[in-house]
C-alpha cells in the first residue's frame, strides 16, 4: 500500500514538472537588448564562471523601478532579484510590511525561476484542478501572482519577485522590467493561459 501511494506521489510530481515546462512569458518574445548592458562582466563574470548573470546595478535599478511603481499605487511591497542560480542579488521592502510579505516575494522570484515563467499562469492554469494543487505542494513553490523571469536576447539571466500588494505584484515586476530592460511580452490574462496538457 505504501509502495503504490508513494509511486502515485512521485508520478504527481513528474506530472507536474512536465506540465510546468514552457510558461507563458515566452524567451523568444522577451527584448533583445545587448546582453552586456544588463550583466556581469570582465573579473566578475570570470570569478562567477558566467557571462549570463544579472548584475547588482541592473538588480538595483529594477528595485528602484517597482518602488517608484508602487508609490504611485499607494502600496508598500518587497523585492526580491535572484541570479540564474537563485542566489539574491538584490532585495527592497518597503515600509509598512510584515515578515510574510518579503518571504513572498523571494518565493515567487524562485518560482519564476524554477519555471522560467510567469507565477500567475499556474495561479490561474490551476485554480480548480485539485490534481494539480497537490502536484504543486510536492514541488514546494508559491504559484502567486508576482514571480517573473527576467530574460534578455533569450537568456536567462535572473527573476524577479514582488509581494506585499497583491493585486499589483505583478503588474509592479512588470514595470520595472519594461523601464530598466525595455519591451517585454503582454502578462499572461486568464483568456492567454493556454489550459494544462492532460497526460
Amino acid at each position: 500500500m505504501q509502495k503504490k501511494q508513494n509511486q502515485r506521489w512521485m508520478a504527481l510530481a513528474v506530472f507536474a514538472a512536465a506540465s510546468f515546462t514552457g510558461a507563458a512569458f515566452p524567451a523568444s518574445a522577451q527584448n533583445t537588448a545587448s546582453l552586456d548592458k544588463f550583466v556581469i562582466t570582465g573579473d566578475a563574470a570570470k570569478r562567477a564562471k558566467t557571462r549570463t548573470e544579472i548584475s547588482g546595478e541592473t538588480a538595483e535599478k529594477l528595485a528602484k523601478a517597482c518602488e517608484a511603481y508602487a508609490n504611485e499605487k499607494h502600496v508598500s511591497v518587497a523585492i526580491f532579484i535572484v541570479s540564474p542560480s537563485g542566489a539574491v542579488v538584490h532585495s527592497h521592502r518597503m515600509d509598512g510590511l510584515g515578515p510574510i510579505n518579503v518571504e513572498t516575494a523571494q518565493r515567487k522570484a524562485l518560482t519564476a525561476l524554477y519555471i522560467r515563467g510567469a507565477t500567475s499562469v499556474y495561479e490561474k492554469r490551476y485554480d480548480t484542478d485539485l490534481q494539480a494543487e497537490v502536484a504543486r505542494v510536492m514541488l514546494d513553490k508559491y504559484w502567486v501572482s508576482g514571480g517573473l523571469p527576467i530574460i534578455v536576447d533569450d537568456q536567462l539571466i535572473g527573476a524577479i519577485g514582488v509581494g506585499g500588494s497583491r493585486d499589483d505584484d505583478e503588474n509592479c515586476a512588470y514595470a520595472a522590467l519594461t523601464k530598466v530592460l525595455g519591451p517585454q511580452p503582454p502578462l499572461p490574462t486568464t483568456d492567454n493561459v493556454p489550459p494544462r496538457k492532460k497526460q
